[in-house]
């Protein structure tokens, strides 16, 4: 499944908030001087040099609208591209300011394409019309590796899985009891660290019951989201007095609408989808082995055999 606020994203970085191509207003001048610069700079490396090529393109390439100031841009990672010789795709985090709401910033993320001569934003085949954009993700840091989001298995397990799971969606209600049994079966071989990722667009419940389920665990609730998944509350309501009443008589539980907007279980939730847009995450579940994605969504299985 796609997520929708990745069209958010798209939106933001074409017509909302900033538009990002080729700029017919930038003078041949200011590239000539900008690419005398780099050329003349002894210390960087040729990977330097372009990285900071890139980055003088794009914030000449960028547009933002009035109501928001752009504030910074940064190559948060760089990989060399499998299919193709000599290009790697760089993975572009863009600071703005929200100038209506004092200076509020946000950062939306993007991807571009370079050989140290070329940049683009895009390769599509032409066999089968896939981007290869789409494609390309980058790969997870050590920060995502979290004790509070460590739902089952030890932190010192040799294998680290970070996994991003919507409830309502019915590929994780089939997926993710399989992995949470392993998980709670092999502690000393998977450690499983769990983000929440509602697709509201398509899951209106998703969030009151995400939010039902950290304010159970915060209450002590144990294994609560092998029960959640197990319960399956497709319930196609936003109706919080629905949703909360169908989740506490399934769960034995006396979660209240006070409970899931407190303070700390909204920052929760929100440093969630923080968290899953910095991966540019667009689909669940989506499954991170070791810092990797894991397309197969099946390496568990080969780490709990060893």
């Amino acid at each position: 499944m796609r997520l929708m606020s990745k069209l958010l994203i798209a939106t933001l970085l074409t017509s909302s908030v900033v538009t990002f191509g080729c700029s017919k207003e930038t003078p041949k001048k200011e590239d000539k001087n900008a690419a005398h610069t780099v050329k003349h700079d002894t210390k960087l490396t040729p990977e330097q040099k372009n990285q900071k090529r890139i980055l003088e393109y794009v914030k000449r390439a960028i547009s933002v609208n009035r109501d928001y100031k752009l504030k910074g841009i940064r190559i948060r990672q760089a990989k060399d591209v499998k299919d193709l010789p000599g290009w790697k795709v760089y993975f572009l985090d863009i600071d703005l300011s929200i100038i209506k709401q004092k200076g509020k910033e946000i950062t939306v993320h993007d991807k571009i394409f370079s050989n140290g001569k070329y940049i683009v934003r895009d390769f599509i085949n032409i066999v089968n019309r896939s981007s290869l954009k789409d494609k390309l993700v980058p790969d997870m840091d050590a920060s995502y590796y979290r004790k509070d989001h460590l739902i089952y298995g030890k932190e010192s397990a040799p294998n680290k899985i970070v996994v991003f799971s919507d409830p309502i969606c019915p590929f994780c209600q089939s997926y993710m009891p399989k992995l949470l049994k392993a998980a709670k079966a092999h502690p000393d071989k998977i450690a499983l660290y769990y983000y929440h990722f509602p697709l509201i667009m398509l899951h209106k419940e998703a969030p009151t019951v995400i939010k039902a389920a950290m304010a159970a665990e915060k209450q002590g609730v144990k294994d609560v989201m092998q029960k959640v998944y197990a319960q399956k509350f497709n319930l196609d309501t936003a109706d919080e007095k629905k949703i909360l009443a169908a989740f506490n008589k399934a769960m034995g539980t006396h979660i209240t609408a006070k409970d899931i907007h407190a303070k700390d279980i909204e920052a929760r939730y929100n440093e969630d989808k923080k968290f899953a847009d910095k991966m540019m995450i667009s689909g669940t579940p989506t499954v991170y082995f070791n810092g990797k994605k894991d397309f197969t969504r099946k390496k568990y299985l080969e780490a709990i055999k060893k």
